[in-house]
C-alpha cells in the first residue's frame, strides 16, 4: 500500500468512528524506507517493559529487581527503567507511569504476533495471553524469544499511520479543552503511539526513553 493509500484508509476509518481528522498531517515512510526492529530486538523490549511494568504493579515483590540484576539482563532496561525498578522507595507517579508500559508491552505483542489484533485503543490491555511465555523464576525467557515472529511491515505502518492521526485527535481535544473523541482511551493511545514508532525506528532513536510521539 502507497503511503497516500494508507492515509486515505485511516482517515475513512476514524470519520467512520466520528473521530476528528487533519487533513494537513503528512504521511508516514513508505515501508521501503522502513526498516522494523528485529525479533531479537523486540524479544529485549518485550522482557525491559515486562520488567518496569510487573514492579509498577506488584508493589512487595523483589523478584523483577532480582531478575534484571544480571549485567545482561539490566543492559536491557533504559536508564529511565533501570532507575525506577532499582529505586527502592519509587514515587507513586512513576509507578503509576510505569504500569501505563503494561499498554507499549501489549502493543509491542501484537507486532511480535503473539495477540490478536487489538482494535481501537480504547479500552486498558489485559496481559493474561501472554504471562505464560514470561518465565516465573529467574531462568531465560526462552519460550518468549521463541514465539516472536514480526508482523508483515505493511501491518505495522498501517497502525503506526493510523495511531498518528489518533494522536493528534486525542491532543487537539486536550489543548481545546475537550472530551477526549468517543471511543478513545488516551493513555492508550499515547503508549500504542509510543510502542509503535521505536517498532518503526522513527526518527531513528534508539532509545526506548526517547522515541518521539509527534503530531
Amino acid at each position: 500500500m502507497t503511503p497516500e493509500a494508507r492515509r486515505e484508509a485511516n482517515e475513512k476509518l476514524l470519520q467512520e468512528y466520528g473521530i476528528p481528522i487533519n487533513p494537513h498531517l503528512p504521511m508516514i515512510e513508505d515501508a521501503g524506507a522502513t526498516t522494523l526492529r528485529t525479533e531479537e530486538e523486540l524479544w529485549g523490549r518485550l522482557l525491559a517493559l515486562w520488567g518496569v511494568v510487573g514492579a509498577a504493579m506488584l508493589r512487595q515483590n523483589a523478584f523483577f529487581k532480582e531478575y534484571f540484576t544480571p549485567p545482561e539482563r539490566r543492559a536491557l532496561l533504559s536508564q529511565d527503567e533501570a532507575a525506577f525498578l532499582f529505586d527502592d522507595a519509587p514515587q507513586e507517579e512513576d509507578r503509576i507511569r510505569f504500569s501505563w508500559r503494561l499498554e507499549a508491552m501489549m502493543f509491542l505483542a501484537w507486532c511480535a504476533g503473539l495477540v490478536d489484533d487489538p482494535g481501537m485503543p480504547s479500552e486498558p490491555s489485559s496481559a493474561e495471553a501472554i504471562l505464560p511465555l514470561y518465565p516465573h523464576d529467574l531462568g531465560d525467557a526462552t519460550m518468549l524469544r521463541e514465539a516472536i515472529r514480526v508482523r508483515p511491515g505493511e501491518e505495522i505502518l498501517d497502525r503506526a499511520d493510523r495511531l498518528y492521526r489518533l494522536h493528534w485527535a486525542v491532543r487537539d481535544a486536550h489543548l481545546n479543552r475537550r472530551e477526549a473523541p468517543p471511543g478513545l482511551n488516551p493513555g492508550v493511545v499515547l503508549e500504542w503511539h509510543h510502542a509503535v514508532n521505536w517498532m518503526i525506528r522513527y526518527g531513528m532513536e534508539d532509545d526506548w526513553d526517547a522515541v518521539g510521539t509527534d503530531t
